[in-house]
Order: structure tokens, then sequence, then C-alpha cells
């Protein structure tokens, strides 16, 4: 009996993360469309944020739970520190990418800002 409902309990998790997972594609599918620079920029920025995280987890990790005489430990924790800071970088190239005004928007800007003519001079 508990294993038929924690069975359906998987299952209906499972239908969530693979519908959450289909409208992620889609959005990203529309994105890439509509907007690639933008898309892209948006997914190198996530994901620099993932490694920068996952990569601090490590270098945590060799400092702490490592012996600093191993000739292992020197190349593993700069490697870390290194790639935090390339995370870093990218995280800046993506958020300047993103802040960016659009064409789109450029021209409205353009067009907000030009004179106009005005009948009662």
């Amino acid at each position: 009996m508990f294993g038929l409902y924690m069975l359906a309990v998987y299952l209906g998790i499972a239908i969530i993360a693979a519908g959450f997972v289909a409208l992620l594609v889609v959005a990203l599918a529309v994105g890439l469309v509509t907007h690639p620079i933008r898309t892209l920029a948006l997914v190198f920025h996530k994901l620099a944020a993932l490694a920068a995280g996952l990569t601090l987890m490590l270098a945590l990790i060799a400092w702490f739970w490592t012996d600093h005489s191993k000739s292992d430990f020197v190349p593993c924790f700069w490697g870390s520190i290194g790639v935090i800071v390339a995370s870093i970088l990218i995280r800046m190239l993506a958020e300047w990418i993103l802040e960016r005004p659009t064409r789109a928007e450029r021209r409205a800007m353009k067009r907000a800002a030009a004179p106009t003519f005005d009948s009662r001079l």
C-alpha cells in the first residue's frame, strides 16, 4: 500500500518536473527566435552564476578537507579561484548586454528626442 502511494508521488513529481522543463525549452526556443543575443546572454548569465557557486564549494572543500602539503592542492585551489573570476567576468559582460537598450528602444528614444514642429510659432 505504501509503495503504491510513493510511486504515485514520484510519478506526480516527475510529471511536474517534465512540464517545467518543457516550458523552459519552449521559452528558450521562443527567446532564441525573437531575441537571440539577449537570450544567449541570459543563459550565460545563469550558467556563470551556477559555475561560480559550484566552484566556490569546490574551493572550500579543497581548502578545508585536503592536505595542503599534497601536490594536487595548489592546482585545484587556484583553478577554482580562476573559474570564479572568469564567471564574474562572464556575468559582467552578460549583464552589460542585458542592460543595454535594444535597437527598437534606441530608435524610440531618438524619435522622442527629435524636435517637433510647433504651429503656434
